[in-house]
């Protein structure tokens, strides 16, 4: 790490040198450096993007992305990655808000090791930054790096690709600064995409399986592409920011030059044995099937699965995780029925039938291209609806 400081200074005081007393040569002539290195040649610092393919489980479902860093003069070679803390080892501090996330820098070989474990395919965009951007995109990353984990998690706002976003933009803004020039990356080729919900960038572009379920069940159904909000913002996923950046362009050059294959995708995905939507129809039919049962042990039990997602839904929609300030779940799936039990003579008819319309509004608009919530939410509200209608002529009077 000491090396590597030291070749950040170098590079910096190579960008501040220019027109003082001593020159860079005679400089790095001092201390010992090869001054014959041509510190503005396009190559002199290589910048990608590094984009992974979406995994199966739920903080993988949209896949993951990194710069790529290389000096091949200096013989550096890193990869600077926005990681949080471990999800699954840390669920109790994911439920409180209390996980941490920040920038980690290591060798593309360590990168690339838990992808080559899961069969994930991994790949690398060049991008087409001025040498002085990529300088000061170079000293941007050491510097988040050195602060560590130094905010809240958050997947949506400070995640990887909105993180890379706008580390490229300061370093932009930062160049032009300096130098006096007027770098910008030109979206003018961004087609209009409608409005989104979160829920629905997450549907269009994660792998289909139990972790899109908690997804969806977790994230917020607010609008992302609002016109007040700027357009490197509404870039969520790799593969959006991928496909948005083939399609721009910086300084009159496309912005992304090639691809290069890292890391082969050595599995191919297939249907879970039991997805959710397996799950969905399985519990359908056994509350259709409560309907002609006379004893009531296999309704507790499906009542008892509805009373734990109504409580995780309630607790999302009164103390929010990130992005999950609204949910449209809260309508079937809340702790009401749960506390108001004992008199559900009154309200479970009617509150049914609330199901009913809900499960109509949420399947016509999925229909239409309004991914609200996923079908196996539905399957699993109109069977709530279902143990309902059998307990309201069940109780006695």
């Amino acid at each position: 790490m000491s090396r590597l400081r030291t070749i950040g200074w170098v590079l910096l005081f190579s960008m501040t040198m220019w027109g003082q007393e001593l020159s860079v040569a005679e400089y790095n002539a001092q201390h010992g450096f090869n001054d014959t290195i041509n510190r503005q040649a396009p190559d002199f610092i290589k910048v990608g993007l590094v984009v992974a393919e979406p995994g199966e489980v739920l903080y993988t479902v949209l896949g993951h992305a990194a710069l790529h860093l290389q000096c091949p003069a200096f013989d550096l070679d890193y990869v600077y990655s926005v990681e949080s803390e471990n999800v699954p080892r840390k669920v109790m501090k994911f439920l409180f808000n209390r996980l941490r996330m920040g920038t980690m820098m290591m060798s593309l070989e360590e990168y690339l090791r838990p992808y080559a474990n899961e069969g994930r395919g991994v790949k690398e965009y060049p991008l087409n930054l001025p040498p002085e951007v990529k300088m000061e995109l170079w000293r941007i990353c050491d510097e988040m790096v050195e602060k560590g984990d130094y905010a809240a998690y958050d997947p949506v706002k400070r995640g990887c690709v909105v993180s890379i976003v706008h580390r490229i933009d300061e370093a932009i803004n930062a160049a032009n600064r300096q130098n006096g020039t007027q770098y910008r990356i030109d979206y003018t080729s961004w087609g209009d995409s409608g409005k989104r919900t979160i829920r629905e960038i997450f549907y269009q572009n994660a792998t289909k399986g139990w972790g899109l379920f908690w997804c969806m069940t977790i994230v917020a159904g607010r609008y992302v592409d609002d016109p007040h909000i700027p357009l490197r913002e509404k870039m969520i996923s790799p593969a959006e920011v991928k496909e948005r950046w083939q399609n721009a362009k910086i300084d009159g050059q496309p912005f992304i030059a090639g691809e290069i294959g890292l890391l082969p995708a050595e599995s191919v995905a297939k249907a879970e044995a039991f997805s959710p939507i397996w799950f969905g129809l399985l519990v359908l039919l056994l509350a259709i099937a409560c309907l002609f049962l006379k004893k009531n042990g296999l309704d507790y039990a499906l009542l008892t699965l509805y009373a734990v997602f109504a409580f995780l839904i309630t607790y999302l929609v009164v103390m929010p995780l990130p992005n999950s300030d609204w949910n449209w779940l809260v309508i079937p799936f809340n702790i009401l029925p749960v506390l108001c039990w004992h008199w559900r003579r009154y309200w479970a008819l009617p509150y049914a039938g609330i199901i009913l319309l809900w499960c109509i509004a949420m399947s016509v608009a999925f229909l239409m291209g309004t991914i609200l919530v996923g079908w196996s939410h539905i399957l699993l509200a109109l069977s709530f609806a279902i143990l309902l209608f059998k307990q309201r002529f069940a109780v006695r009077r």
